[in-house]
């Protein structure tokens, strides 16, 4: 089990230098099939998209989030939190961070609304695969 004393999260624009550890961390936080997280990342990604990560006092990136910008926000992809640091409110911080510096009109898809709910998305639609769609308007 990883444990830390301090969490930092950090900001890039950029996968530079952690694409390893990022496919690490999205394996482990989605292990079953598809299990295709990482390439629907390299997929998507664009260098410039904001990229939050957490990393422990060891340098071990333990959380993970970046934002899909397009012209009235974008959408929250891929956020992970490393199974051995859940439940000490990591994902909150990421996605707050992200919220705090990133304006618009904040979408996701998710199977688990009750965690955004909290953050300030509000539901919009079930979809056909059962994930939930929600925004989270953010002007101010």
């Amino acid at each position: 089990m990883l444990q830390a004393t301090t969490i930092q999260i950090s900001y890039k624009n950029n996968l530079n230098n952690i694409l390893p550890d990022i496919k690490e961390l999205l394996d482990t936080c989605y292990p079953r099939p598809p299990r295709n997280v990482f390439y629907l990342l390299m997929e998507k990604y664009c260098v410039g998209f904001p990229v939050y990560i957490a990393s422990d006092n060891f340098s071990r990136i333990v959380g993970f989030t970046y934002l899909a910008i397009n012209s009235k926000g974008g959408t929250l992809e891929s956020l992970a939190v490393h199974p051995d640091f859940r439940n000490q409110n990591l994902g909150s911080q990421l996605v707050n961070t992200l919220l705090k510096e990133n304006k618009g009109v904040i979408q996701i898809t998710t199977r688990i609304p009750k965690f955004f709910e909290k953050l300030g998305f509000e539901y919009v639609k079930t979809l056909p695969d059962q994930s939930h769609y929600m925004i989270n308007i953010n002007f101010s």
